[in-house]
């Protein structure tokens, strides 16, 4: 017990802890003026508004005032200036420090690009409604279609290229929906056989007529048969007097070439 009490009262003791105190000391000195310099304590200037400006500008405007700016988001709009800032984050006239990061919104410079997502015999209500909320602009055209009366029969371009449901198309592009109808109109009834399935579909566009169920011979083996074939069969055959109400659906029957010398059975065929 003396011992300790010998080295408390040491001068040794007294050296050790003036050391300590010094070396303390000098480490929350230093803290402190780091913390003063990065913090810029009682240094603020004030965001100036960036709504209406480019990014450029805003960027070139934040770093006159020692700030940093930071391309958070775009959104599209057909009415919008393509890398307008449109929001801010902190808002204009917000007190900040400078070396602070302002966060900015911009019109975007090219539409993204939206799933079409409409099919044939969808109600042309939902399909109009799925359409306008993916911002595509919509041409609506009445076709007569004894099947799809009310319904989708396809979507096309403005150039009437037929569009699949997978599609991907920029938003605030033209589509044309085609929808179905009823008609006392009657129409003659084409010969398609020879041609392929991309042919048939715009013969029967042109003839106004539908195409309905679509069989392959066993000879299409895979997706290249498939594409190659061409139609051996149809199930209303032309006639020089042949006619039927326009919208009437025809069912085809598709080969390779070397099945053009035989035909579909009869769907009275047991």
């Amino acid at each position: 017990m003396k011992t300790w009490l010998q080295f408390l009262v040491s001068r040794s003791f007294r050296r050790h802890l003036l050391a300590i105190a010094v070396v303390w000391g000098g480490v929350l000195g230093s803290a402190w003026i780091f913390l003063n310099a990065y913090s810029r304590r009682g240094e603020v200037v004030e965001l100036p508004d960036l709504r209406g400006v480019t990014l450029q500008e805003a960027q070139a405007l934040l770093a006159e005032s020692g700030l940093r700016a930071v391309h958070l988001d775009s959104v599209y709009s057909r009415e919008g200036k393509p890398f307008e800032v449109i929001e801010q984050l902190p808002p204009a006239s917000s007190p900040i420090k400078p070396d602070r990061n302002v966060y900015l919104t911009t019109y975007r410079s090219l539409p993204p690009n939206e799933l079409l997502g409409v099919e044939e015999g969808m109600d042309a209500r939902v399909a109009r409604i799925r359409l306008e909320n993916k911002g595509f602009e919509i041409v609506e055209v009445e076709e007569a279609n004894i099947a799809l009366v009310g319904r989708v029969v396809r979507v096309e371009t403005a150039r009437r290229k037929v569009l699949q449901p997978d599609a991907r198309l920029p938003r605030g592009t033209t589509v044309r929906l085609v929808i179905g109808r009823t008609t006392n109109e009657r129409v003659p009834m084409p010969n398609l056989v020879g041609l392929p399935l991309d042919s048939v579909r715009v013969e029967l566009i042109r003839g106004r007529l539908s195409l309905g169920l679509v069989e392959y011979s066993e000879s299409c083996e895979d997706a290249d048969d498939s594409l190659e074939a061409l139609v051996i069969d149809q199930h209303l055959p032309p006639t020089e007097d042949a006619v039927v109400p326009a919208g009437t659906e025809i069912d085809v029957y598709l080969g390779l070439a070397s099945d053009a010398s035989r035909r579909a059975p009869s769907a009275d065929t047991p």
